[in-house]
């Protein structure tokens, strides 16, 4: 019982192209373009693997541009290649000292950001002890005792327990 059962492969898989010049001014545009990213993310790729130093300069011919990738930087390893002194040792420093004075400018920023939330929660919790009564009710204006109150408080009293109502019903519909 043979059963001869052919699988038809559905792409074409890769194939190898002929090196020619592309005729199409927008598709060479386009294979310049891919082509470029592709050789920086393989060089930053190299960069990040090895510790390499590279500078990759790409001109375009349709617009004359000129495209750079470096690590650190294009003019680090261009200086230090036409000085042959190496510029990380002197930018370094310069480097630090310019993450110090960032890092203290945020530090400096979150501890002032920290003292008025410490400040809120001060006002807070004196507004709490303030409406605690005698009876350590808890503070909140709906569980004071109604018995001391008169008509127009209890008026009143009535008013914010159905605006209360209302909002803790709408909050319901919105989270079913």
């Amino acid at each position: 019982m043979n059963v001869n059962t052919s699988v038809v492969k559905k792409t074409q898989g890769r194939k190898k192209i002929a090196i020619k010049p592309i005729d199409n001014q927008n598709s060479r545009h386009v294979t310049f373009s891919k082509r470029r990213l592709g050789l920086f993310k393989k060089a930053s790729e190299l960069c990040i693997l090895t510790g390499a130093e590279i500078v990759i300069l790409v001109q375009s011919l349709k617009r004359q541009r000129l495209f750079t990738f470096g690590h650190p930087s294009a003019d680090a390893v261009i200086d230090r290649y036409i000085t042959g002194i190496s510029s990380s040792s002197l930018s370094s420093s310069t480097t630090d000292e310019f993450n110090l004075q960032q890092n203290n400018q945020y530090y400096s920023h979150m501890c002032k950001d920290l003292e008025a939330e410490k400040k809120k929660k001060e006002n807070i919790e004196e507004e709490k002890l303030v409406n605690i009564d005698d009876n350590n009710n808890g503070g909140y204006w709906w569980n004071e005792p109604i018995d001391t109150k008169g008509i127009d408080e209890l008026e009143e009293f009535m008013v914010a327990l159905e605006n209360l109502k209302k909002n803790k019903d709408s909050e319901l519909r919105i989270n079913f």
